[in-house]
């Protein structure tokens, strides 16, 4: 709970810290950009960047987890993507992104620790990861 004058505590569960991620985008979505300034803008648009990369890095560790344990066979699916597709409400394509980048994060965890720090943006992990795949194995 935040109490005015206080840091705000970090979440304690998963469901607390997907209600704040929640919360700080409806109330972005909300909000009308163009009462912001342009300085304000920009650290917005900066800090949505480095969410989306946070995101991908969960996104790929959670399925990867779910993956492990085989968990989309308890709704019938037989395998993440097709599970994404029918609880997810996602297309064919964006749920082999989203396992894509479970797979791409598992093989390269330094740029997925990169993802996770902030260091790069989703788009350069990706060509990163690009690169990477075209060095010898032995590189």
């Amino acid at each position: 709970m935040c109490v005015p004058g206080q840091p705000p505590t970090s979440p304690a569960t998963a469901d607390e810290a997907l209600s704040a991620i929640s919360a700080g985008l409806s109330y972005l979505n909300g909000a009308d950009p163009a009462d912001l300034t342009s300085v304000e803008q920009a650290s917005c648009l900066r800090a949505l960047e480095q969410a989306q990369a946070l995101h991908t890095v969960a996104r790929a560790r959670v399925l990867r987890a779910f993956e492990a344990r085989c968990g989309y066979e308890d709704d019938g699916c037989g395998s993440p993507r097709t599970w994404l597709k029918a609880q997810c409400q996602m297309t064919s394509g964006a749920a082999g992104v989203a396992v894509g980048w479970m797979r791409r994060l598992a093989a390269r965890p330094a740029v997925a620790e990169a993802l996770a720090a902030g260091e790069v943006s989703e788009s350069w992990a990706r060509v990163i990861c690009d690169w990477c795949d075209q060095l010898p194995a032995a590189a």
